[in-house]
């Protein structure tokens, strides 16, 4: 059971897709200071150790989305 457990954490960590904050920058065409801006407003990051983190794309795309739509924006 233990086993099959593991198996499925492990698919779900592959497919969260975990992006550097090189590839974020790249994927949205944003600058890093804006990145670290919208880390402050509250966009969903994962900390690896004391310095690196990474981001889970869907998760990213949805927060902007959101603030999107609270800003009223179309």
């Amino acid at each position: 059971m233990i086993v099959a457990v593991r198996t499925v954490d492990r698919e779900m960590f592959i497919s969260a897709r975990l992006l550097t904050e090189a590839q974020v920058v790249e994927e949205l065409g944003v600058t890093r200071p804006t990145l670290y801006r919208w880390r402050r407003f509250g966009m969903p990051y994962v900390p690896l150790g004391t310095r690196a983190v990474r981001y889970n794309l869907s998760e990213v795309m949805q927060w902007l989305e959101e603030r999107k739509t609270a800003s009223g924006a179309s």
